[in-house]
């Protein structure tokens, strides 16, 4: 699924800027284009934000004054040249969703706002 240096695939090998576009139709479709929207996914805080030129999900931590992150930490990020995700900045496994995870949570409703 990885392929080069800081950039993650998706099934259909599709680059950065095409999967930035999908998340940006998501995002205009909702109103939220350019603003910062806190949302619970599978029972965990996050804030997720996405523009023309970036989409980032941040992991809220709820257990404040507790590393790592304190208040949170970026999971997900994707810019026109690049895709990153937390488990590329882990040695360990990552339980965080993955870009297509991101996608369908947001396209099809999959979360809570909070």
């Amino acid at each position: 699924m990885k392929k080069g240096k800081g950039r993650t695939r998706g099934p259909r090998e599709e680059e950065p800027q095409e999967v930035l576009q999908r998340f940006v139709g998501v995002f205009k479709s909702r109103g939220w284009l350019n603003l910062k929207v806190g949302i619970k996914y599978r029972g965990v805080r996050y804030r997720v934000f996405c523009s023309d030129t970036e989409f980032l999900v941040y992991r809220i931590n709820d257990h404040h004054g507790i590393s790592p992150g304190v208040p949170g930490w970026p999971v997900c990020m994707i810019r026109e040249d690049q895709i990153f995700h937390d488990s590329e900045m882990c040695a360990l496994p990552s339980a965080e969703p993955g870009c297509e995870d991101w996608l369908r949570c947001l396209a099809d409703g999959d979360f809570e706002v909070v």
